[in-house]
């Protein structure tokens, strides 16, 4: 059986150059990457949250079931989990050897997953100053940027990469599945100085950001997407800290390239290079400044879009591009495909993507959902951003017209076919929240 080599990035959004969601970030590895396999280039998660996401993707079950729509729970705390195998269980459980370091799950497996790792690749964390380097004082303490520290080998992620390196050298007696979870470009965005001097700050390219983008929201938007951890807008451009904010993204975008390079790298060179899977994906989306938000916390297109890149030795085809909407919940099912092993009974709600590896055009489900908190609910298509909040209130886009959906058309009735067509794609079950979590909000000033 194929080994598989599972990829995953933490507040990556589109800024790769294999997406082209930013004109001046330089990822050489991943964009390799990509042009050696099939890029999914409207993929989405399901939730825009990583804990949520992560427990969805590792079990293949979506938000609506499982009951998880924000920052909350383990997954071994979800009732509904209870008898669902993450993905490494259910590859363990298949004969292969089964290894995992880094941010793969949001809390790790602990408790009664434990047993679903043979081999740790460990979780080492990087260093952070003693004291803030750029972030004002009245931000959250993870929202710290700068070059920071020295050199790479102080980095957990770089850690993290060589010791999957170091793991790929192993002579195994099964199959591996490997999970690799890299950090960077979380927050706070520190990383060594030489992936700062890659870019000239004063000439980065920030967000178009038109003021008139806000005036046809609906009027309770500000809370739906308003969490305490990240600073508002008005507080970034305050304090004079967009672009520095950006270069600092940008650095770190570039930082984990080199590290998903060094295991990539060490792929090649070993004897496992031609017999296995990669799949490399991102949790969620990021915005920086778009819709005057920061983080995730959105259904909005760059809070919603993934990257997901697959390379599957006989399967995947060089420069293979499909603009199909595609879930994270695709990866659980497609790996299974991929590699022979039966999917578990009736548990997962994803898509076989190796339809669109054989063939980018086939025949493919209309829209996928994305949801973030209890009832909100965002639907992709080829062509359409469909939102419809709890309450009813809704936003359309025309991704053919308005790449950045600054244009609602909720309320033209020109389009009301479509809405109709989209609000089908809305699952009938909603899940209440399978633990309670209190959401973190504060008040906002001058809003």
């Amino acid at each position: 059986k194929p080994n598989v080599l599972f990829l995953s990035i933490d507040d990556l959004n589109d800024w790769v150059g294999f997406m082209d969601g930013h004109p001046q970030a330089k990822t050489p590895n991943m964009d390799a990457l990509a042009k050696r396999g099939s890029n999914f280039t409207n993929a989405h998660c399901s939730v825009p949250v990583c804990t949520s996401s992560r427990a969805s993707v590792m079990s293949g079950i979506g938000p609506m079931t499982h009951g998880s729509y924000e920052i909350g729970p383990k997954y071994e705390q979800l009732p509904a989990l209870a008898d669902a195998p993450t993905i490494q269980r259910y590859f363990k459980s298949h004969g292969y050897n089964t290894l995992s370091g880094g941010k793969v799950l949001h809390h790790n497996f602990g408790g009664r997953l434990s047993d679903d790792i043979d081999q740790s690749l460990g979780r080492a964390r990087s260093p952070r100053p003693k004291k803030p380097m750029s972030r004002p004082a009245s931000w959250s303490g993870a929202w710290d940027w700068g070059a920071y520290p020295e050199t790479d080998a102080q980095m957990g992620d770089i850690q993290l990469a060589e010791t999957a390196a170091k793991a790929l050298k192993e002579d195994f007696e099964k199959p591996f599945f490997m999970s690799v979870g890299f950090f960077r470009p979380h927050v706070p965005l520190l990383v060594p100085p030489k992936w700062f001097e890659l870019y000239d700050e004063d000439k980065i390219i920030l967000p178009n950001n038109p003021k008139s983008d806000l005036d046809d929201l609906p009027k309770n938007f500000l809370s739906i997407n308003d969490y305490a951890v990240a600073p508002t807008h008005a507080e970034v451009t305050g304090s004079g800290n967009q672009r520095s904010l950006t270069h600092a993204y940008l650095a770190s975008v570039s930082f984990v390239d080199h590290c998903v390079g060094i295991v990539l790298d060490a792929l090649k060179e070993s004897p496992y290079a031609d017999n296995t899977i990669i799949v490399l994906w991102s949790d969620h989306g990021f915005q920086l400044g778009e819709k005057e938000r920061w983080s995730k916390y959105s259904l909005w297109e760059r809070a919603t879009r993934v990257n997901m890149v697959w390379v599957a030795p006989g399967v995947t085809k060089p420069r293979s591009t499909s603009a199909r909407p595609v879930n994270l919940l695709d990866i659980y099912p497609t790996l299974a495909s991929l590699t022979g092993c039966t999917p578990p009974e009736g548990q997962l709600e994803g898509n076989d993507l190796s339809v669109l590896m054989k063939d980018p055009d086939a025949a493919w489900d209309e829209a996928t959902v994305t949801t973030f908190g209890y009832k909100n609910y965002g639907v992709r298509s080829e062509r359409y951003r469909y939102i419809v909040y709890e309450d009813g209130t809704e936003e359309l886009y025309d991704h053919a017209k308005d790449k950045w959906e600054w244009l609602n058309l909720a309320d033209n009735p020109e389009y009301a076919t479509i809405k109709k067509k989209m609000l089908k794609e809305i699952p009938a079950h909603h899940e209440p929240y399978g633990v309670a979590y209190k959401v973190p909000k504060r008040k906002r000033k001058g809003q």
